[in-house]
């Protein structure tokens, strides 16, 4: 609200001055102050009003700010002049730059405000998923202004135009960021604000992790977007070079999670020995209670109250507390004259079942120890305690004294450990994905490479050591063939990487039928010269939410191959078939041509330039694109194949 006001002044009073004070000072659009005002004043009258003209007011000014906030982004969207832009000042400024719609707000700022007045009207509302809805619109707001602050920082201007159809002024996006994330903190158990906001060890966590977590990555991806616009570093190494950033940010937070986790661990293993050590002192107070009960009944009470730990005691016969300490008062919520003459069934303190186990235990063993136990308190409370018990007797009377400790914030500290632990199974698995997949490049770059880059530094020698011109161009026809493979192997390597990269494909209903007929045409000319026989039964699963050109290539690389490796001792038959097993969608493709010997070559099938017939066009490529495309996008792809008999691939779509 501060900078509405700021944006303001500067058009009531003169904007020149200001600009000579502050040169950096960046002139903001009166209707876009007079929202940041309108709307600061909203939040702070929603979180004060506590009276029906304070709501009032509430109403009339966020009203005031959705109008002018659709009325300006309605202007940009049917190109119209509603009069609203210079309703209030005449912006001489921009009409002497000539620009087309001077003191216009830009649509992104439009629609933020739009978003937030919508938004405020639900985030009091008495239905939960109203203020739901107004949550995410409010977090939606702060996304919107983070980018365009975003583009600032790292100094990406296609950012800035991301940030919903136009560029948004810097100090603006900062003031909606505030106001969103602001108004967002009235729910803080909703969304992702409740990420933050929680006393759990989740909570504790992604409160350290998070800020750490921003300013690595906007430093990263800064350095990374200077090298590239330097030159120092290609796109393809800036790619590899941010997924290794990613991976050792991800090791960092890791790490800071372990250690974290490490400590919480400490403090419970640190609980557990001092409920170990409370429960072995407790024990020898319960051995002595007898003798203590007629030697000192003074001292006996003192314990009894004292002690840290709930105790009861109640009838053997008929259930009903004879007794009870402050201990167990406090663990269940009860008064002392509300718990004495009553039964646990009549408070519903345990279940009937846990009563017949207790006395059943009883009387074979006299005693009961470390029994985990939900008790029901006061009021439906529940608490996780340990209980142990044992049979006492007093006048000719049987009794049942019962210890009960309470370890319900211990349960909840190990829910939430196993919940991080879990979590951090989920990101350790990722990463070693990644890792793995990281590797595996690598190899096949050092593997695909050594060869012709050891050629050209031979014939670098011999060109060096060559006197006569002609053995010199021969030796520079030799360098044009072995820079011509290194280009055509680098090619090939970017585009795997491409695969690896590209898992955000956008997946669409794609019918089997159609994606073959398609391809089928491509091919038509081998399928009519290899009088190839094609079969195919999609009736099982006729359907696949898959992206079309990766659905195409596997058909395409699969079909082509079973033409070009057919047996000539026979007609090409070919069979491709889909359905649905446990779930998932499978694909075959079976054909009967010269089939591969598994025993030799089931290691490098899927190999980058692996070929296992002489064929002149075989290039190794087909099978190894295919491979990647389908673990791009969790899939996976197995072989089964004889000799001259044929080959059987099955792919498993969408492998979960």
């Amino acid at each position: 609200m501060l900078l509405g006001v700021s944006g303001i002044l500067g058009w009531l009073l003169n904007i020149d001055v200001l600009k000579s004070v502050f040169p950096n000072y960046a002139t903001m659009k009166f209707n876009t102050a007079l929202c940041l005002i309108l709307g600061g004043t909203a939040f702070l009258l929603l979180i004060k009003y506590n009276n029906h003209f304070l709501k009032a007011i509430f109403f009339v000014v966020t009203v005031c700010l959705g109008c002018i906030a659709l009325v300006s982004f309605s202007q940009g969207v049917f190109n119209y002049n509603a009069g609203i832009d210079q309703l209030f000042v005449t912006d001489y400024a921009s009409i002497a730059k000539g620009l087309p719609f001077p003191g216009r707000m830009s649509p992104s700022t439009a629609i933020c405000f739009s978003l937030i007045a919508i938004s405020l009207f639900g985030v009091d509302s008495k239905s939960i998923t109203y203020r739901k809805i107004a949550q995410y619109l409010l977090h939606l707001v702060t996304l919107i202004a983070f980018i365009s602050i975003a583009g600032y920082l790292l100094k990406v201007p296609y950012s800035l135009k991301f940030s919903f159809f136009s560029s948004m002024a810097v100090h603006t996006a900062t003031a909606i960021l505030l106001l969103s994330a602001a108004a967002s903190a009235i729910n803080n158990d909703l969304g992702i604000t409740s990420l933050f906001t929680g006393t759990g060890i989740g909570n504790i966590i992604a409160r350290k992790l998070f800020p750490r977590m921003i300013i690595i990555l906007i430093a990263a991806g800064y350095v990374s977007i200077e090298l590239q616009r330097k030159n120092y570093i290609s796109p393809e190494f800036g790619v590899i070079l941010s997924t290794i950033t990613f991976l050792l940010i991800g090791l960092f937070l890791i790490r800071n999670t372990l250690t974290e986790m490490n400590r919480l661990d400490i403090k419970r293993t640190e609980a557990e020995n001092e409920t170990q050590q409370l429960n072995r002192n407790l024990e020898t107070i319960v051995l002595g209670r007898t003798l203590a009960l007629k030697q000192s009944n003074d001292r006996f009470l003192k314990i009894f109250n004292a002690n840290p730990t709930g105790v009861t005691l109640s009838r053997l016969d008929n259930g009903k507390y004879a007794d009870v300490n402050p201990a167990i008062l406090k663990i269940l919520g009860y008064e002392y004259d509300e718990m004495i003459g009553h039964t646990s069934s009549e408070l519903s303190t345990i279940t009937m079942e846990y009563r017949e186990h207790l006395i059943n235990t009883l009387n074979n063993h006299g005693y009961i120890k470390g029994d985990d136990v939900t008790l029901r308190g006061k009021n439906g409370i529940l608490k996780h305690c340990i209980v142990s018990a044992e049979l006492f007797e007093d006048e000719q009377e049987m009794y049942i004294m019962s210890f009960i400790y309470d370890i319900t914030d211990r349960k909840v500290i190990e829910n939430n450990l196993q919940d991080a632990k879990d979590k951090l199974e989920v990101l350790t698995d990722k990463l070693t994905g990644q890792n793995k997949q990281l590797l595996s490049f690598a190899h096949i770059i050092s593997h695909n490479l050594r060869s012709p880059v050891s050629n050209l530094n031979l014939l670098m020698h011999f060109y060096k050591e060559s006197v006569s011109q002609e053995d010199k161009d021969d030796l520079w026809g030799n360098f044009e063939t072995v820079i011509t493979h290194l280009n055509t192997t680098l090619d090939e390597l970017l585009e795997t990487l491409k695969i690896q990269e590209d898992t955000a494909k956008e997946r669409e209903e794609l019918s089997f039928e159609k994606t073959f007929n398609a391809v089928k045409d491509i091919l038509i000319g081998q399928i009519m010269e290899s009088n190839a026989i094609i079969t195919v039964d999609f009736s099982k699963a006729p359907t696949i939410f898959y992206p079309k050109i990766y659905l195409e290539s596997i058909l395409m690389n699969l079909i082509s191959n079973s033409i070009k490796y057919k047996s000539p001792k026979r007609t090409p038959e070919i069979k491709l078939t889909s359905e649905i097993i446990d779930g998932e969608t499978v694909f075959t493709i079976e054909d009967n041509g010269l089939g591969i010997d598994l025993q030799r070559h089931s290691k490098n099938l899927f190999g980058l330039r692996k070929t296992f017939h002489r064929h002149s066009e075989a290039k190794g490529l087909g099978l190894f694109i295919t491979k990647i495309q389908i673990d791009a996008m969790g899939g996976e792809i197995t072989a089964d194949s004889e000799v001259d008999k044929g080959t059987k691939f099955t792919i498993i779509f969408n492998k979960g």
